[in-house]
């Protein structure tokens, strides 16, 4: 029996509390020989919750370290039963569509597969993304993020963004 229709988006998006907050950001990128490689420039970013609760947004940090700035947004669809994720970057302009839900391992996992909303490289080829928020505790999170070039058959290691809440002991 479906709860009130407000109820439960607010119900689900509570799963996604512990990424509210203000955080330090430690970006890696997986390089060709195999490995992570962290940048050099650690960044703050704050998450927030907007709407009384119905979305959790990622908003865009000043970062010296890349030449892009990424706006994000996360929601629950009760309508279809999933987690919806949008992300407009300041330099191409695209509007990526990401859906999912939590997985086996209680992690949030989305992907831009079923949208259909790939980077496509000046070659034609198109890339997909797949999106895991890894909740460690309250002080520590990472989003994963992997790549397919094959419509999700085999995923590789892109990049990854480990967060730590700003002023833990932890950080």
């Amino acid at each position: 029996m479906r709860r009130s229709w407000g109820e439960e988006a607010r119900q689900e998006m509570a799963q996604l509390a512990p990424l509210a907050g203000d955080w330090v950001v430690t970006e890696q990128d997986y390089g060709q020989d195999g490995n992570w490689h962290t940048a050099e420039t650690r960044y703050r970013e704050t998450t927030r919750f907007l709407l009384d609760g119905m979305a959790l947004r990622i908003d865009p940090a000043e970062r010296p370290a890349k030449p892009w700035r990424l706006e994000t947004t996360i929601q629950y669809d009760q309508n279809r039963d999933v987690f919806r994720l949008v992300a407009l970057d300041d330099t191409w302009g695209n509007l990526d569509v990401f859906e999912g839900d939590f997985d086996a391992d209680g992690h949030l996992s989305v992907t831009n597969l079923r949208v259909d909303t790939p980077y496509v490289s000046p070659d034609g080829s198109r890339t997909h993304f797949r999106l895991t928020f890894i909740l460690t505790d309250n002080d520590h999170n990472s989003l994963v993020i992997e790549s397919t070039g094959d419509g999700g058959e085999t995923w590789r290691p892109f990049q990854r963004l480990d967060r730590v809440r700003f002023g833990s002991e932890a950080h």
